[in-house]
């Protein structure tokens, strides 16, 4: 992976830099957005030097993951380390993941297995122009399911392994709306894969023999040549068969938010975006069910539900006077058509006038501005269409879930907790 970054603003007479970085874009300053942790391998960290870094495990968005020590407990953690900008952020509580893990904190243990748990956290001092960083120790897993699913390149799963999937999520989902917290981001990059049980910390120590710490060449960044890029390393791929046994725990809250306090309306891929969010309305933790509604659809078919282009096949639904190669300027009219199209549900125009997006996509009546015609095509057929070879059965059973979580209205959406005993899950050990 490489990060082409053109950070800060440059005079009116001048072009922006333009840096070419290997993974994140490290010695650029948190106050223009960045401020990525510049350590290594070897490097202690934490209070009372608790923390022996040992290997990058990931780069995201706002941090960086690293393969920890703790001499305290005496086993690995991952400790992810926010960047200057992220960690400004959660001290003003634009962002709150730090919160939000003390939340969760304050659940059982067995009712919160199925999400990301926090050991400890504390802020270390940033050198440069980097600032300080938040630092959180969590609970070590092995893999996304986003990253296993693309390495193993395996289209369709049996289905005992997509129902346990579902039900850990649930389980995560329920332990997060417990506690006051909507997640926002449900996806498969955002669900991991515990080390158990194939996994320990002796076979963590073997890995680690096998993989010493590789760093990048040098590369210029705002003010220096970087020299110490870190290789990020993963770990090898459960297989099919580890899947059947491993946990699943839902991860990155770094763009939860939590309900009695929302900082944002701006939530959720828009793929995955529930139609009140859509449409400008309020919304409420019933947000993630719509998400995962969509992902049931995602994990029996490899899949996304709502397509984030419109296909060819669609243009004849198209008024006359709308330009189908603007894409861009149609995609959320499109993914609102195939809400219709999928569930067979509309918008009442009473529902619609208490959305303040709503005019940009329909008319008072409830019609379409650029779509002419509202087709039909039932869920069943759309799994059909993937070629997934589930049974009618399970074909049912899915669908029926699905249809009880994509309801247009919030309200009638089931909660993660009544979910759990959805007939087509129930009979699935944990």
């Amino acid at each position: 992976m490489s990060t082409s970054t053109n950070p800060p603003a440059a005079t009116e007479s001048e072009e922006p830099p333009t840096f070419v970085f290997p993974e994140e874009p490290l010695g650029l300053p948190a106050d223009t957005g960045f401020g990525y942790f510049q350590g290594k391998p070897n490097d202690v960290v934490g209070p009372d030097n608790r923390f022996h870094i040992q290997a990058k495990l990931g780069v995201g968005t706002n941090s960086s993951v690293w393969l920890a020590k703790d001499s305290q407990l005496d086993r690995y953690v991952a400790l992810k380390i926010l960047t200057g900008h992220a960690s400004q952020l959660n001290a003003g509580k634009v962002l709150r993941e730090l919160a939000v893990h003390k939340r969760l904190a304050s659940l059982p243990a067995d009712e919160s297995k199925h999400c990301s748990r926090l050991i400890t956290h504390f802020t270390l001092k940033g050198i440069e122009e980097d600032g300080e960083h938040l630092c959180l120790a969590l609970e070590l897993e092995r893999a996304t399911l986003e990253s296993v699913w693309n390495a193993q390149n395996v289209k369709f799963y049996p289905i005992p392994i997509v129902k346990r999937i579902l039900r850990h999520v649930l389980h995560g989902m329920a332990a997060l709306h417990k506690c006051g917290v909507v997640h926002t981001d449900i996806k498969p990059d955002n669900i991991m894969i515990s080390l158990a049980p194939s996994w320990s910390d002796e076979t963590v120590s073997a890995w680690l023999r096998d993989h010493p710490p590789r760093a990048y060449g040098p590369c210029q960044s705002l003010y220096k040549v970087v020299t110490d890029a870190i290789v990020t390393e993963e770990f090898p791929t459960p297989s099919v068969e580890d899947l059947e046994m491993c946990d699943f725990k839902v991860t990155d809250l770094s763009n939860a938010q939590e309900l009695d306090d929302q900082t944002t309306d701006n939530i959720t891929p828009l793929t995955l975006r529930a139609p009140e969010v859509v449409l400008g309305g309020p919304w409420d933790e019933t947000v993630d069910i719509w998400t995962f509604g969509c992902l049931v659809f995602t994990f029996l078919t490899s899949a996304p539900l709502f397509p984030d282009r419109i296909h060819p096949i669609h243009h004849c639904f198209l008024r006359s006077d709308v330009d189908p190669n603007n894409t861009d300027d149609i995609q959320v009219d499109h993914l609102l058509w195939m809400m219709m199209v999928m569930t067979d549900q509309r918008f009442p125009p009473a529902v619609l006038s208490l959305y303040p997006n709503s005019p940009e996509y329909f008319e008072s009546n409830g019609d379409m501005k650029r779509f002419n015609t509202i087709a039909r095509r039932p869920l069943e057929l759309c799994i059909q269409d993937t070629g997934c070879p589930a049974s009618q059965e399970d074909v049912a059973g899915a669908v029926s879930l699905m249809r009880r979580c994509l309801q247009f209205n919030p309200s009638a959406r089931p909660s993660a907790k009544e979910l759990l005993q959805d007939p087509w899950l129930i009979d699935t050990s944990l």
